[in-house]
């Protein structure tokens, strides 16, 4: 748990919970934090669900979404996590996309967890300290 109790959603978990066949048990993860008052998001999410919107009514949806959450700033501190991230990853040949980088950077910066289905979290969890 983190130190706010935030948890930093990120688009791997929103994706599941918009789909309409999405996972049940990530679906239900995210409702709780933003239930809970618990839900947060940072740029490099909003960026990839953002372009990925087709038509008024899901951007809407996405933007009242967006407005539930607590918003992470990706500040310089998160950069140079991120830098050196990217770098562990790179010595122990680990490819992960710099988004996810970027998203594991603001958590850790802001000491929040991360909901999220996607196998790089664990990745870049395994070659930083």
């Amino acid at each position: 748990m983190s130190a706010t109790g935030d948890i930093l959603i990120d688009t791997s978990a929103w994706v599941e919970t918009l789909r309409p066949e999405g996972d049940e048990s990530v679906r239900g993860s995210v409702t709780r934090a933003l239930n809970e008052n618990r839900a947060a998001m940072a740029a490099p999410v909003w960026l990839e669900l953002y372009g990925g919107v087709k038509g008024k009514k899901e951007l809407e949806r996405l933007t009242s979404l967006r407005r539930l959450c607590r918003w992470l700033e990706i500040d310089g501190e998160c950069w140079e996590k991120a830098a050196r991230t990217v770098r562990a990853c790179r010595e122990n040949g680990v490819a992960v996309p710099l988004g996810d980088v970027l998203v594991f950077s603001c958590a850790r910066r802001h000491g929040v967890e991360i909901l999220e289905k996607d196998k790089h979290f664990a990745m870049i969890a395994k070659v930083v300290v």
